[in-house]
């Protein structure tokens, strides 16, 4: 029975990692990312025979480092008039330009996900955070 329960318990887990995942891994590691926490997480679970307590304080843990690393990564940005200042030629024909492959294409992408109100453009050919910004 108690096996039964910790198989349940580590799915729900993981469930609850994969939503987490949608929400920091893809702007920092992508795909690849979220497959070594869920292969590290598993072994972990299996090598150890950690019950659920562990691995959901290990999981809680990760989020809070990855979300601090990733807020560390947006104060490091310029802010827009910064970002100029740099920059002088990556204003043309009215649009800013990606100061890495000289794209036209750029989008702005929440930190937390797409209602925070912290953000930042990211170029969408070479994918590198340019700029960030503040939504009031």
């Amino acid at each position: 029975m108690m096996l039964i329960l910790e198989i349940i318990g580590g799915l729900m887990f993981f469930g609850f990692m994969g939503f987490l995942s949608l929400l920091l891994l893809p702007g920092l590691f992508g795909c690849f990312g979220f497959l070594l926490v869920v292969v590290l997480l598993g072994g972990m679970i299996i090598f150890f025979s950690l019950n659920l307590v562990w691995v959901i304080l290990f999981g809680l843990v990760y989020y809070i480092v990855m979300a601090g690393v990733k807020y560390l990564r947006y104060n490091k940005l310029p802010t827009y008039d910064n970002y100029l200042t740099a920059n002088p030629n990556v204003y043309q024909n009215g649009q800013v330009c990606c100061s890495f492959c000289g794209a036209e294409h750029l989008s702005h992408v929440g930190l937390f996900g797409m209602r925070s109100k912290l953000r930042y453009y990211v170029c969408l050919r070479c994918r590198n955070w340019l700029y960030r910004f503040k939504v009031l």
